[in-house]
């Protein structure tokens, strides 16, 4: 019964969502949503392997994911998401060309997922929902952008305090060591401009 509830929730979510982009009508959200399908995904496994082509969009309505690339036998974590948010590896989606990336798990996950055929379709059908994948894409892409500069613009700890100001929650759910990762330090060293921010 709670999972229901929770994808009845998530579908709530993710028409609000795209409802807060662009508007579409009860009939046209009703044919959108058709292409959604609810996905499971348990923590530690992966939405997409590095070298596969991703088939799929999805929307998040439980759990946290992170994307992350291997570099020099290191996963390097560039992103962790939670609930009410788009994952996709998009350049692979979008150009149907194999991952540079993977996408993980870190928690038990749900999702409601579009296929790559279903995107088309709908890009067809509705030219407003071509328009939504344009504005989705750029606010993807200005927030990476903005994750470029405040890494060398910013030192660790500016860019921890950063984190806690806009993305409290994440520090309080996701393992340190993803954080760290995303902040470009080691463990010990986010251990310890912790210790030192919330001394003060």
């Amino acid at each position: 019964m709670e999972q229901v509830l929770e994808r009845i929730e998530g579908s709530f979510a993710l028409q609000s969502y795209i409802q807060g982009i662009i508007y579409f009508t009860d009939d046209e959200m009703e044919e959108i949503m058709s292409h959604f399908k609810p996905m499971t995904l348990p923590a530690g496994e992966y939405f997409i392997d590095e070298g596969i082509v991703c088939k799929n969009i999805g929307f998040i309505t439980k759990g946290y994911v992170r994307t992350f690339y291997e570099i020099n036998e290191q996963e390097v974590t560039t992103m962790v998401l939670a609930k009410h948010n788009i994952v996709t590896a998009h350049t692979s989606f979008t150009l149907q060309r194999p991952s540079m990336s993977y996408i993980q798990a870190i928690s038990d996950c749900e999702l409601l997922v579009m296929s790559h055929e279903s995107m088309n379709i709908l890009y067809n059908r509705f030219p407003k929902w071509e328009r939504l994948g344009r504005l989705i894409t750029d606010q993807i892409y200005g927030y990476m952008e903005g994750r470029v500069v405040d890494y060398l613009s910013l030192s660790p700890e500016d860019r921890y305090r950063k984190m806690l100001e806009t993305d409290a929650k994440l520090l309080k759910n996701v393992p340190l060591r993803y954080i760290a990762s995303m902040l470009g330090i080691t463990p010990e060293t986010l251990s310890r401009i912790r210790n030192k921010v919330h001394k003060v």
